[in-house]
């Protein structure tokens, strides 16, 4: 598989992150279907496209450091939009904990993606391996947790479990990649059409819902008291 060829392979992973978030987010909405919210991310997924395709994001020597410094940047900015702009604060904290969980289970095909991609020497065959089954697991368990939500069946311990694993997943994907492996990769790489949209997504839904199960342990403890 060519560089090219794998960068449009990204990108239709990232077409069916954002419709399959969009249908989670309508399940508990009248099944209403966020086309603004799809357009804005449709616009970012070209904007970022753009900027990958032409080599014009970083510059091609930027240091592991810094890059991981602007993936930072990115999340927290991502963050403030979610969290201050009314409508999307107001849908995200509305999202139920079945929902927050069943959005990372999109990352199981993200996972096959890159042990696909290591095993065609698109990316280092370690990263790629440990990277893959992590993101297949993390997506797997955040199914797992979704599933015992809606039954009530030890529905808070596997919550936490997932959300810390893939919290944790994609703390240590982002620091590896940024500081051991991004000469190998480029800041342009395929790679970042993951970093880039779906990845600081799935670290606020994972936030959210350990926000949502803190919520929920204090006010069990104000019941008891």
């Amino acid at each position: 598989m060519s560089l090219n060829t794998s960068s449009w392979f990204m990108i239709g992973l990232d077409m069916l992150m954002i419709v399959y978030t969009l249908w989670v987010i309508s399940l508990s909405n009248n099944n209403r279907f966020h086309t603004g919210i799809g357009a804005g991310l449709f616009a970012w997924l070209i904007l970022l496209h753009v900027g990958l395709s032409t080599k014009s994001l970083f510059p091609e020597d930027i240091s592991g450091i810094v890059f991981l410094l602007i993936i930072f940047v990115a999340v927290g900015l991502i963050g403030v939009l979610l969290l201050t702009v009314p409508v999307l604060k107001t849908l995200l904290l509305g999202l139920s904990q079945q929902q927050l969980l069943l959005m990372q289970g999109i990352r199981v095909f993200f996972g096959a993606s890159f042990l696909m991609q290591a095993g065609l020497g698109n990316m280092p065959l370690a990263f790629g391996i440990v990277d893959g089954w992590t993101h297949i697991a993390a997506g797997f368990f955040g199914l797992v947790a979704a599933f015992s939500m809606a039954s009530h069946v030890d529905e808070t311990r596997r919550a936490w479990f997932a959300n810390l694993f893939g919290l944790l997943d994609i703390l240590i994907v982002a620091s590896t990649l940024s500081l051991l492996i991004l000469p190998d990769i480029t800041p342009h790489g395929s790679m970042m059409y993951a970093v880039f949209l779906p990845a600081p997504l799935w670290l606020w839904f994972h936030l959210i819902s350990i926000h949502k199960l803190l919520q929920e342990q204090a006010d069990q403890v104000g019941e008891i008291a």
